[in-house]
């Protein structure tokens, strides 16, 4: 599918909000209400519905599984020469493969988006009516709820304080759906496109505004990654896709302006690597400046953001051209070659 300007600039905005939101700042929770379903919901935009369902698994374990194991271990090898240059002892166990946390932390979204996508290809597949289709996202929303909510014994699963966790942050998926669904039905009812209309735009953008500002105000927190979800689920899922509503409406606005449309679009392009990179960037910022994430104040946060932004982008455009991801399949057909040859 052909890249849209407006998509990518609200991915990049979103992605220098995650990158904030990771350190010490204002608003933490008022952000996290809408910035990870505004991804997913951005991956649901470009579900392609044209695909077979066996081809839709293959190209998600293809752009998500594969990506993931290859930047576990980088991250991992490249966060352990750092700590051994400045004579620090780093842990590694591989433990953290199927639960990453610390400098792979963020690498959890390959999981999340994994099992989100594969779940709502599954459904579309069968299901074609448009109405059950959200009705079936909704329920698995709602069973991510519950999940998070209730202790509902299930062997599969492992009692927390707060609810149930499944493993591989399959219950995270479960609750994402209904945003990954409302991506999809917001590119199927042609919305970005609709954007140009400015007395529309702006009555929406208010609205959307409002019932944002009511889920502030009501205090709702949202953490996808532990699958919390807010108790008031209804006004969380309203005031959340009103603000992805709300997201697109600026990023549009910002696709007029060259200079602010290209930065944040050339972020929302590269917007995984720096995912995938900035935490490895906050630990050496922490080592070359001889603090912790304790000892940051307001201010520094948003140092560390601009550092973040600047080094993973640089990290990762030059794995992006030096190191790039193995293609398994050009991999095994050349090894395959190479041994028949030796063969004869």
């Amino acid at each position: 599918m052909e890249r849209n300007k407006i998509i990518d600039i609200a991915k990049g905005i979103g992605i220098i909000l995650v990158v904030y939101t990771h350190t010490k700042c204002y608003a933490h929770d008022s952000i996290y209400i809408f910035i990870m379903p505004l991804f997913f919901a951005l991956s649901g935009y470009f579900f392609n519905e044209q695909r077979k369902l066996g081809d839709n698994i293959k190209n998600k374990f293809k752009t998500l599984i594969i990506p993931y194991i290859f930047y576990f271990l980088l991250v991992q090898i490249i966060f352990i020469i750092v700590h051994k240059f400045f004579y620090k002892d780093a842990y590694f166990g591989w433990t953290m493969f199927l639960k990453p946390w610390g400098p792979v932390g963020p690498l959890w979204f390959f999981y999340g988006l994994f099992w989100t996508s594969i779940l709502f290809a599954i459904v579309h597949y069968i299901f074609k009516n448009k109405y059950v289709l959200a009705i079936v996202c909704l329920s698995f929303g709602v069973i991510g709820y519950l999940l998070s909510q209730y202790h509902i014994a299930i062997p599969i699963s492992t009692l927390v304080k707060n609810g149930i966790k499944i493993p591989l942050y399959i219950d995270s998926s479960m609750s994402m759906m209904p945003f990954y669904y409302f991506g999809f039905f917001l590119n199927k009812s042609n919305f970005v496109q609709r954007l140009d209309d400015k007395k529309t735009s702006f009555i929406l953008a208010a609205a959307c505004l409002g019932i944002y500002i009511l889920g502030i105000i009501s205090g709702l927190v949202n953490n996808t990654k532990p699958n919390e979800v807010p108790q008031n689920y209804i006004l969380f899922l309203f005031a959340a896709c009103s603000a992805i509503i709300l997201m697109l409406i600026l990023s549009n606005w910002i696709s007029k302006l060259r200079f602010a449309a290209n930065v944040f679009s050339l972020y929302g392009k590269q917007s995984l690597i720096i995912f995938v990179f900035h935490f490895c960037t906050f630990y050496l910022y922490y080592l070359i400046f001889k603090t912790s994430f304790s000892q940051l104040s307001y201010l520094d946060g948003f140092f560390i953001t601009i550092f973040a932004l600047i080094l993973s982008m640089i990290i990762g455009l030059l794995q992006l051209k030096y190191l790039p991801i193995p293609n398994l399949k050009e991999a095994y057909s050349y090894l395959k070659e190479k041994l028949s040859y030796l063969k004869k």
